[in-house]
């Protein structure tokens, strides 16, 4: 399977994901300190523009820095915000060839290796979200055994980013989405962590 249909996927389990969730809920924490549901999907949204920006040949877009960007990105509505920016970027690359050159902030590379390092955004944020709302935190497990070598090669080099957690201790027989999700400092079986207390 491409990462192209992996990405897809990915952004198709987001969908189910916020289809979800109450109403009531789009304020509740999240795995993800400092952003509540609402934030984590304006995060999401934020990241599928600067997909698309690249994807269709207008260069790189770094990501929004305002730390009220996220929650004004998901808006009074965020399913509806979501949905649009789901639909504008699955025609996209559904339109791209997985090999065409596009301009990264990593340099010029071809759609599949831009996808292949953006997969990791969808396929955990659905798991956030999923964890944050109550709804069910199962992820696609061709996209968990595509993520995981490249994320436990990484080791703690995903923390020096400043994006990350320290990776939690995981056995190694550990089912392979639990093995991702230490990895990327959450604890498959806990409660979402409280807004404010520290990294993603």
């Amino acid at each position: 399977m491409t990462a192209q249909e992996l990405y897809l996927r990915a952004l198709d389990r987001v969908s189910a994901v916020v289809d979800a969730v109450p109403a009531e809920r789009w304020d509740d924490p999240t795995p993800c300190p400092d952003w509540s549901a609402r934030q984590l999907l304006g995060h999401l949204i934020d990241g599928q523009h600067q997909i698309l920006t690249m994807a269709t040949g207008a260069g790189a877009r770094l990501p929004v820095t305002d730390p009220a960007a996220p929650g004004s990105l998901g808006g009074s509505d965020p399913a509806a915000a979501w949905s649009e920016a789901h639909r504008h970027i699955t025609g996209a690359l559904t339109a791209i060839a997985p090999d065409t050159a596009v301009t990264t902030p990593l340099g010029t590379q071809t759609l599949e290796q831009l996808l292949v390092i953006a997969l990791i955004e969808p396929v955990v944020h659905a798991w956030d979200l999923a964890t944050a709302t109550g709804a069910p935190a199962d992820l696609d497990t061709d996209a968990v055994n595509a993520l995981l070598p490249g994320v436990l090669a990484l080791g703690d080099q995903l923390q020096t980013t400043g994006m990350y957690r320290a990776p939690l201790s995981a056995a190694c027989d550990a089912p392979p989405q639990d093995q991702l999700l230490a990895a990327l400092g959450r604890d498959p079986h806990g409660p979402p962590t409280a807004v404010g207390d520290g990294d993603m």
